[in-house]
């Protein structure tokens, strides 16, 4: 009898075991997965294109927009507009801007326009802008004068010089004849003048600032006062001793001495004695000198 042969088998792996692999989804639940992954996907290729297309028509426009405004850039100036707060007005503006011919807003450097207008030393500050689309803007602040130095001329008569109250020496422009008489003159020796190294004009006289404060506080609180001087002269104003006065002549009194510092106390005093009986009968007084602090020195 023949033996039965026993078949040897394996034991079983992982590697061994067949896959099976399928195209339909094994539950609902993963096909709705499936679903909504590709409805996300489809979503975010529309929005992307939304954005790309909404780009394209921003860009568009924005050239568009910038193309119209170039345009009215590019218009030439029909209107200029000036103001100031002085006596110099739009006909003066013209006169020496000159001819517009046909520039346009664009074509005016604003730096260079500003600084050339403080050049003219009747101008303290200026400002230039441009509204579009052909209207160019212009504002100064002019120097005040406080007084007036009268020079001679060479052949023959004399020249006015405007004060400012910082010193500078200037030919006015507008000035009213009738503003320009109501100023007191100065009085300097031709030694104190300094040409300008260009030949035009004067340098600063800088002891001007320290008599500044007496002329504008007797022209604001004092002016019938005021409006009886005729001549100021000094003499080392920015200064404290004894040497250091500002003088002036006037109608009433022909000489009115000042000591250059503590000008409201100064100018009480003299209100107060021009206010006395035996001042207010006089004519004309001689001299009032107030530079001695308290003391008081007057001669009828």
């Amino acid at each position: 009898m023949m033996a039965k042969t026993k078949t040897k088998t394996r034991p079983s792996t992982w590697r061994d075991l067949v896959q099976y692999s399928s195209k339909r989804p094994a539950s609902k639940a993963a096909f709705r997965k499936r679903a909504l992954n590709f409805a996300r996907s489809l979503l975010l290729l529309l929005v992307v294109g939304i954005l790309g297309a909404g780009g394209w028509w921003l860009s568009r426009n924005d050239f568009s927009q910038d193309f119209l405004a170039w345009n009215q850039m590019d218009q030439p100036i029909d209107r200029v507009t000036f103001d100031s707060d002085g006596v110099l007005d739009h006909r003066w503006f013209q006169n020496w801007f000159g001819p517009l011919r046909g520039r346009t807003l664009m074509q005016i450097d604003i730096g260079e326009l500003q600084a050339e207008l403080l050049r003219e030393p009747q101008i303290a500050y200026s400002q230039i802008s441009r509204v579009f689309p052909s209207t160019l803007q212009v504002r100064v602040i002019e120097k005040a004068p406080i007084l007036i130095l009268r020079l001679g001329k060479k052949g023959g008569g004399y020249q006015d010089w405007m004060v400012s109250s910082d010193g500078d020496l200037y030919q006015g422009a507008g000035y009213a004849r009738n503003t320009v008489s109501l100023l007191p003159s100065l009085a300097i020796s031709p030694q104190e003048l300094k040409p300008e190294p260009s030949g035009n004009g004067y340098r600063r006289l800088d002891e001007i600032a320290a008599i500044t404060p007496l002329l504008e506080l007797a022209r604001r609180e004092y002016p019938a006062i005021y409006r009886d001087w005729k001549v100021l002269t000094y003499s080392n104003p920015m200064e404290t001793g004894p040497g250091s006065y500002v003088k002036i002549l006037s109608g009433k009194v022909k000489e009115i001495r000042f000591s250059p510092q503590n000008y409201a106390a100064q100018m009480k005093r003299l209100k107060y004695l021009l206010l006395e009986p035996d001042f207010r009968r006089k004519k004309v007084i001689e001299s009032i000198d107030l530079s001695h602090n308290r003391s008081v020195f007057a001669k009828l």
